[in-house]
């Protein structure tokens, strides 16, 4: 338990937490070695050194090593953490409850939630539906999506938090520095993504990239498959609009299909219209299945009678147990009633 708190102290330091700066000291290696050690050598460039801008510790190394001489590793340990804790007291921080290994706390998860996929499928307008708020600017104009935008979904009765990342829809050919910036930004939600969740259409609007989609093809992470737009179904002339190629769908079945053979490991593929909003019943379920629940079971059911390619080759149903391991295990990284890390005038600058 300790050694796990002064990880997530040094984690929340490489985070930059609001860490006021010292104008000079030294700090002895020491002290380094052991912070290397509690982080796996994970931060031990980056976070050290601006651990020293941070942590008040200006004895030298013989001084250090002869205080600790005689002391149990757990000791110093302890030594370490008091330190930290000092040192990085400030006003916005989030606390972990002492004893949070016998409480709900060690229970927590959290994770980055990216949402991919080609322009005008109708991302942002899902994550303001499972936000329920309007917090990202949607238009039918392709490309109105310029930033990845964080969108912050906590629920303390399924106690987690889901950090979701609005992506610029992927183009194949950036034609100018503003969309290559905007494929840049793509490529780092890739990277940092605990889940993805590639977002389509009922005409199945392919990605691009095929540098992304091998990456999705072949990552190890959880992966779930939005067909947007599920009502225009009723609104095409299935002769009129077919597609002897096959790279076009009108239906839901076809388009299902299509991408379960795209993304044979999608632990999900769900049908659903997000301009309805968290009524719609694809959208419950989406956000049932991050959240874990309540009866994930109970909000696929009512999706109707089940299509085949829906979930994986002898899967019938996924169940709370499994919807719960999606996300993995850690604490809060913002506040519960935190929305975005956003502030109004980016937001006025995007829908001007």
């Amino acid at each position: 338990m300790l050694n796990e708190r002064i990880t997530i102290l040094l984690f929340l330091l490489h985070l930059g937490c609001n860490c006021h700066s010292v104008a000079s000291f030294s700090a002895p290696s020491c002290i380094r070695k052991q912070c290397t050690h509690q982080t796996q050598n994970r931060f031990a460039d980056t976070s050290f050194s601006r651990l020293c801008q941070s942590v008040d510790v200006s004895s030298s190394d013989e001084d250090y090593k002869g205080k600790n001489k005689n002391k149990s590793k757990a000791s110093v340990d302890e030594d370490l953490l008091e330190t930290l804790q000092e040192r990085l007291n400030y006003p916005s921080r989030i606390v972990i409850p002492e004893g949070s290994d016998n409480d709900q706390n060690s229970k927590h998860r959290c994770g980055f939630v990216s949402i991919i996929g080609a322009p005008n499928m109708g991302k942002s307008t899902l994550l303001n539906s499972l936000l329920e708020h309007p917090l990202c600017i949607a238009t039918s104009r392709p490309q109105t999506t310029r930033h990845a935008i964080l969108g912050i979904l906590s629920s303390p009765e399924q106690n987690c938090q889901l950090c979701f990342l609005d992506t610029p829809g992927v183009i194949k050919d950036p034609a100018y520095k503003l969309q290559e910036g905007m494929m840049e930004a793509v490529k780092g939600a890739l990277t940092d993504a605990d889940v993805f969740v590639v977002v389509t259409d009922l005409f199945s609007t392919p990605i691009e990239d095929d540098m992304i989609l091998s990456r999705l093809r072949t990552t190890e992470k959880p992966l779930i498959v939005i067909v947007n737009k599920i009502d225009l179904a009723k609104k095409i002339n299935p002769k009129a609009n077919a597609d002897e190629t096959g790279e076009r769908t009108i239906t839901v079945e076809d388009a299902v299909f299509k991408w379960r053979t795209l993304l044979p490991q999608a632990m999900a593929i769900i049908p659903l219209t997000a301009t309805e909003g968290i009524h719609n019943v694809g959208v419950e379920a989406l956000r049932r299945l991050l959240v874990g629940g309540p009866n994930a079971p109970e909000a696929f059911r009512n999706l109707g009678r089940p299509i085949d390619g829906m979930f994986p080759q002898d899967t019938s149903m996924i169940l709370d147990q499994q919807a719960r391991a999606i996300l993995p295990s850690g604490p809060p990284l913002y506040a519960v009633d935190a929305l975005t890390d956003r502030n109004e005038r980016f937001f006025s600058s995007e829908i001007i």
